[in-house]
């Protein structure tokens, strides 16, 4: 992933999202959101949320989707910081370290630790800082990436600057790429920066005038708005330097409003703080002061951080300028807590010497002298000759006022004392000047001890200094506009460019939208048709529309089967349904009923002059209105209406997108209601089928007990009539010996057949009783499989006789299933029967087996399989089809396998598959888990 990415990288993403769907365009939102961090953080923060969200759809490997929360942590955190959370954004960098790690990302620990570097900038860690960019330097380069790593370094060279300014030009000067060498545009705004500052740093203004410039373009085309902010507070102070504030106060201006716009408080604190010393510098102080107050307040929860004691800083010298010592002091004394609180000698410099002078100002000579001579103790220290000259010139002011109504020579000896120790000073420090503010404070202190000779040489030379400052100070501000017209006329020439290439793609893009919406238009219209109800189709419909229409309201109105009236059965306003009570197509001002009447679109730009009907109860006002009645050919079906609060919010291009959308949406909702005619019809035959099956159970179930019943009724007939004559014999007293014998022996033999025929008929009903209560409920129970296979088997022991087919169980005892017996049961039957009614066509004979195995994976294999005629490859690939037969009106109705199938796999929770060969036979074999789900 790109570190920085163009803005043409952008529009292409856009465009992709645009085409494609959610899901289809998760990497997509994961680059955007990525690419606007900086750009527009709240949008940014949107689309990483709509990623998160996705992220569980795709079918991305589990590493791929670990990274992509790992770097959406990271966006996370560089929002946090942005918005001044140091908190949220150090724990939202723990978490995207922890996954980094996790998953070795060289680049993704490299950006991690780039914004580390952030972090601690914002908290005032210089150490910090500069250790976060080498790692962020090393992890760049471990991944392969030289262009993110010439970034981290162009940084770390900037920071450096500010540690050892020579140590840092002498090294990075020798190891970054020199000025002109091809880099990409994201590191070119880096090193331009680096080379701005250390123009800067050494005086040469109008250098770093051009580099930073040239930075800022490349930041704000790179999307690095935290840069070119910064960047912009940069040129406002050299503006400000070279007395151009005019120049000065737009680049200030620019960089605020940016820093305004992003609603970055750390930025507008920057801005604010540059600002405010610039309005100093014009005197402006009330202003000055109300803009660094501000500023202070922004970055009162970051106490710490630099922009912070900046602003103390600039607040100090304008209470200075204004002459209010103890407002000054009191900024002065909180800069010194600063700098004792991140160990900045710099800042502590800076606050002694503006404690001197407020001390002066309010004539505490003894505290001034107090701080000046602690301040010069750590310049000397830091080998700092500018602030050591400042302060050794404060001493000497302190000495001058201490000692100006004393009429002894020794005092103003001390004061003179001090200026000759400023100004040797300043004859070392190589290419300056001494201020002529301070040869005549030298010259004066000459002439009080008498040496006049030297008052009238350093007096000379303090008009000299003058005389040579006013014309460095116009040769600045004309070099200043000259540069300023340069860079003003590049920046023309370069929009001029710009301008054309936006017409051109302009028209480009253009031809390019009319082809995305057709395109759109088409992948709305198929999802659209794709679906079989309605409510669907609404849903597929609301969705896709917003991309293409300003539509906050709609509605869809259905005639009845009578056309006498229009039902809603869509309405949608912001997101909020709504309906609409049926419309009688009698109604002479419904818009709704002339629109099915006349077949004809209405299109309205402003509703309120128009005169339309009735409002709909419970909505809001609309402005913008179309009606396109809803055709299939030549009938209609329907309405719809999309509406909009806002005046001409639809032209000729959406009433054309509308219309094909109305086209799509008419086919649908006819295919809907078609499909739910079907359905009904094949519910109907579904129910019929189960009542043929049930009826062809009961006429078996009843001839098999007819045999055992029947002989039953004829034993016990005839041994009615053998009792009767056994009876009378006995009366006469005529039975013989062999008689009684004769009669007990046939009497055992009829009984024992009656009882035999007796039993299989109370088996045969105990069968047939538990089959019906498990066909007739969904009750679930422990079963034995070989035991529901043979009552299975004696359910359809008289259809298999009858067709002269011999049924063969081959399924072991003991096959324990936790399950519905009842759909088991009817599928087994369907299966039979299906053998009986289509195997063996032609021949005389066959054999059906039933048969189970235990499986390896846990679960049962059950088959049903005959040595019958088989099926041809067309047969097999439709045989569990709904209505597919080859017995229509001979008894088939091309709904059993498929009633069947859909009870395992839904019901059973298993699967149902067939084989065969023609000529060979079939075999449908189940596969069924111990438990049903």
């Amino acid at each position: 992933m790109e570190f920085c990415s163009a803005d043409s990288s952008l529009v292409h993403w856009e465009s992709m999202l645009a085409a494609g769907g959610a899901v289809e365009t998760t990497q997509e939102r994961l680059l955007l959101a990525w690419s606007l961090r900086q750009r527009d953080t709240r949008r940014a923060l949107a689309y990483a949320m709509d990623v998160e969200g996705l992220l569980d759809s795709t079918d991305w490997p589990a590493a791929e989707i670990s990274r992509t929360r790992a770097r959406l942590s990271l966006l996370r955190a560089e929002a946090h910081l942005l918005l001044g959370q140091m908190d949220q954004a150090a724990t939202q960098l723990a978490q995207a370290r922890g996954l980094f790690e996790s998953l070795s990302d060289s680049l993704g620990l490299a950006d991690l630790h780039w914004l580390a570097h952030y972090l601690a900038a914002d908290l005032g860690d210089s150490t910090g800082l500069r250790a976060e960019l080498s790692l962020a330097i090393d992890w760049a380069e471990r991944g392969g990436d030289g262009q993110r790593s010439l970034l981290f370094q162009a940084n770390l060279a900037r920071a450096e600057i500010f540690v050892d300014q020579a140590a840092a030009e002498s090294h990075w000067l020798k190891y970054l790429p020199a000025e002109g060498q091809a880099q990409s545009a994201m590191a070119e705004a880096a090193l331009a920066d680096f080379r701005g500052l250390l123009a800067a740093m050494t005086g040469q203004l109008l250098h770093s005038i051009k580099a930073w410039s040239e930075a800022f373009e490349l930041a704000m085309q790179t999307g690095q708005i935290r840069r070119a902010i910064t960047l912009a507070t940069n040129l406002g102070h050299t503006y400000t330097k070279m007395s151009d504030f005019q120049t000065a106060m737009e680049w200030l201006k620019r960089g605020l409003d940016l820093s305004r716009s992003a609603r970055w408080p750390s930025m507008i604190s920057l801005c604010l703080a540059h600002t405010g010393e610039a309005l100093r510098h014009l005197e402006q102080l009330n202003d000055a002061r109300d803009l660094l107050v501000e500023c202070l307040a922004l970055t009162g929860a970051q106490p710490s951080s630099r922009t912070h004691a900046l602003a103390l800083s600039y607040l100090g010298h304008t209470e200075l300028d204004s002459g209010q010592a103890a407002a000054a002091q009191q900024a002065f004394t909180a800069l010194m807590q600063a700098g004792i609180a991140v160990c900045s000698l710099d800042l502590q410099i800076n606050a002694r010497l503006g404690l001197a002078r407020a001390a002066l100002m309010q004539a505490q000579f003894a505290l001034a002298c107090e701080q000046a001579e602690l301040g010069l103790q750590l310049a000397r220290a830091q080998h700092e000759p500018s602030a050591e000259l400042d302060l050794l010139w404060v001493l000497a002011d302190i000495q001058r006022d201490e000692g100006a109504s004393i009429a002894e020579l020794e005092p103003h000896r001390k004061t003179l004392a001090w200026y000759e120790l400023a100004l040797q000073r300043a004859s070392t420090m190589e290419g300056f000047t001494p201020p002529p503010k301070l040869l005549d404070a030298a010259a004066k202190a000459y002439a009080r001890v008498g040496d006049f000779e030297r008052a009238y040489l350093h007096s000379l030379r303090a008009s000299e200094g003058r005389q040579r400052s006013f014309n460095e100070e116009a040769a600045k501000r004309s070099s200043a506009l000259q540069a300023h017209h340069q860079i003003e006329r590049a920046r023309a020439e370069s929009e001029h460019l710009r301008r054309l290439a936006e017409s051109e793609a302009a028209r480009f893009q253009l031809l390019h939208d009319s082809h995305e919406v057709l395109l759109h238009l088409g992948q709305i219209g198929q999802e659209i048709t794709n679906e079989l109800v309605a409510e669907r189709i609404f849903e597929v419909m609301e969705r896709h529309i917003h991309a293409l229409l300003d539509a906050p309201c709609m509605a869809i109105y259905l005639l009845d089967a009578k056309g006498q009236q229009l039902n809603c059965a869509f309405g949608m306003e912001d997101g909020v349904g709504f309906v609409d009570p049926p419309i009688p197509m009698s109604s002479p001002r419904s818009l709704t009923v002339r629109c099915v009447n006349e077949r004809k679109e209405f299109l309205f730009g402003d509703a309120s002059s128009a005169g339309l009907g009735e409002q709909v109860p419970g909505t809001s006002s609309q402005q913008s209105v179309i009606f396109v009645p809803l055709q299939v050919g030549e009938r209609v079906t329907g309405v719809m209406t999309i509406q909009s609060p806002r005046v001409g919010a639809f032209g000729e291009r959406q009433q054309i997108i509308f219309r094909s959308l109305c086209s799509y949406i008419a086919i649908a909702l006819d295919n809907a209601a078609a499909y739910q005619r079907l359905s009904d019809l094949q519910k109907q035959l579904m129910a019929q089928e189960k009542l043929a099956a049930l009826g062809s159970m009961v006429a078996g179930v009843a001839h098999e007990l007819n045999t055992p019943i029947g002989n039953s009724l004829l034993i016990a007939s005839t041994l009615l009539d053998a009792t009767q004559d056994f009876s009378r014999q006995v009366e006469q007293q005529a039975l013989k010996r062999s008689e009684w014998q004769q009669y007990a022996s046939r009497a055992v033999d009829g009984l024992a057949v009656i009882n035999r025929s007796m039993e299989s008929a109370a088996a045969l009903v105990r069968s047939f009783k538990q089959v019906a209560v498990d066909r007739s409920s969904e009750q679930r129970r422990r079963f034995d499989l070989a035991e529901l296979c043979e009552q299975c088997g004696q359910t359809m022991a008289m259809q298999i006789s009858r067709a002269g087919r011999q049924l063969q169980l081959n399924v072991p005892a003991g096959m324990q299933l936790d399950s519905y017996p009842g759909a088991l049961s009817q599928v087994l039957i369907i299966l039979i029967s299906n053998a009986l009614l289509h195997a063996f066509e032609g021949r005389v004979g066959g054999r059906i087996e039933l048969g189970a195995e235990a499986a390896e994976d846990g679960r049962f294999d059950l088959w049903v399989r005959d040595d019958g005629v088989g099926m041809s490859p067309a047969m097999l690939e439709r045989v569990f089809d709904p209505f597919f037969t080859t017995k229509f009106g001979q008894g088939g109705s091309g709904l059993g396998l498929s009633i069947g199938h859909n009870l395992v796999t839904h019901v059973l929770g298993g699967s149902l598959g067939v084989s065969s060969q023609e000529g060979v036979g079939s075999c449908f074999r189940l596969g069924l888990p111990r438990a049903a789900p």
